[in-house]
């Protein structure tokens, strides 16, 4: 057998072994929902149950916003785009759409890992494409924060493939599309609109006409509202968008995370009751993340990791900002990893910065969230503070590496 063939015999055994394991993983994931039924908005299943209630109410001529539920931290408080999706499965049984929720849920992981790979696909050869797809595929699914998303049956996973889609389409040069398909992650949930700020970036690719994409998007969220409800929908969408930040639960941001350390919350056990430490630790931490998001539009290059260096900033700044959010570091991870396997060496920024991040998801990958008054705060905070050191060490590392390829761009144009 000649080197080429073993080359290539090697290359497609890895694409066998990587989507066999995907494969696998997704099927196991599954088969851990199949026998359930959501009966109501707390338990396994709660989100996609607040989701269809909210299409059948829809389907009944009435408001899905409920500001009674979201005083205690339930309720639906997106546009209506997701119970819309939903309105033609409004009259089937619950276990039968959960079944289908959940698989197309799963398969949007995937996907978000496949658009991840096809930008950085092109820069890699060989074996190290299969490679990266099985690192992505096994820490997407052996994540809790995964694990979280799927069993509460929540939106984030088709939020992710909206936002991989916008870089793909961005890197393509499909500006106009990579602004729709951002402002498509708004309407999904509110939250993700933030991601917009990363078009302030110095040097961002068609700023203009991806910001018009954007806004074009997002004014499908009160024409539906308008013409499900009229103008009184209107009011009760933008209301429950403010009042949503008010939600009682466990919140993993610079607000969130003091609070529960440093009060009364009623949420876990505070490690010392003091505002004035509450309020020193907030603002140390506005101003900390802050600049890191300074940083980010001021210096970076890449296109593709200011983007989510950027979405790991506002998951830090979010006012409510929940557990499976941390799903949104991991194309950190993944891009370093790319970085890191397209000149494989045990120094450098791109070494040091890929093992720290593996070192995050090894941190966060089994941490489980129970929440009850009595647990310590601390046990909140690991993750807040793991994905504030993950944000950290990807925006000031991609810094570094900026740096270190303008020393070296010089030397290697001479060497030419």
């Amino acid at each position: 057998m000649s080197l080429i063939t073993r080359n290539k015999f090697l290359y497609w055994l890895l694409w066998f072994v990587a989507v066999s394991g995907t494969l696998y993983l997704a099927v196991r994931r599954y088969q851990l929902y199949m026998g359930v039924v959501p009966k109501g908005p707390n338990g396994v299943a709660g989100d996609f149950w607040t989701f269809l209630h909210a299409a059948r109410l829809i389907a009944e001529g009435h408001s899905p916003y409920s500001f009674a539920k979201l005083v205690k931290g339930g309720g639906y408080v997106y546009s209506a785009l997701i119970a819309v999706i939903l309105l033609p499965f409004s009259h089937a049984g619950n276990g039968h759409v959960w079944q289908v929720w959940t698989a197309c849920s799963i398969a949007a992981v995937i996907l978000f890992g496949a658009l991840v790979m096809a930008v950085e696909a092109p820069t890699l050869y060989s074996w190290r494409r299969p490679l990266l797809f099985g690192i992505m595929m096994l820490t997407a699914f052996q994540f809790m924060p995964t694990t979280s998303e799927l069993t509460n049956g929540q939106s984030d996973t088709f939020v992710l493939v909206a936002l991989a889609a916008a870089v793909f389409a961005t890197e393509q040069g499909w500006t106009v599309a990579g602004g729709v398909l951002l402002g498509v992650g708004a309407l999904i949930k509110t939250w993700p609109g933030s991601i917009a700020l990363v078009m302030l970036r110095r040097d961002y690719p068609g700023r203009m006409r991806a910001f018009l994409g954007f806004l074009g998007a997002l004014l499908v969220a009160p024409l539906m509202a308008v013409a499900i409800g009229g103008t009184s929908q209107l009011v009760d969408l933008l209301k429950v968008t403010v009042d949503a930040r008010t939600q009682h639960l466990p919140n993993f941001s610079v607000w969130g995370a003091p609070k529960l350390l440093f009060s009364s919350s009623g949420i876990a056990k505070a490690v010392l009751v003091s505002t004035p430490l509450r309020a020193a630790v907030t603002a140390l931490l506005a101003v900390w993340v802050l600049a890191l998001l300074v940083m980010v539009l001021r210096w970076s290059d890449s296109t593709v990791l200011s983007f989510w260096n950027v979405a790991g900033c506002v998951v830090l700044l979010l006012p409510v900002s929940h557990f499976a959010y941390t799903m949104l570091l991991l194309p950190m991870l993944w891009i370093w990893v790319a970085r890191w396997l397209r000149s494989p060496s045990m120094g450098g920024a791109v070494f040091v910065v890929t093992v720290l991040l593996s070192i995050w998801w090894l941190v966060t990958f089994n941490l489980t969230m129970e929440y009850a008054s009595n647990t310590s705060s601390l046990h909140f905070a690991i993750t807040f503070f793991a994905n504030l050191v993950a944000v950290s060490t990807s925006i000031i590392g991609d810094h570094f590496f900026k740096m270190s390829n303008q020393v070296l761009s010089p030397r290697v144009a001479h060497a030419r």
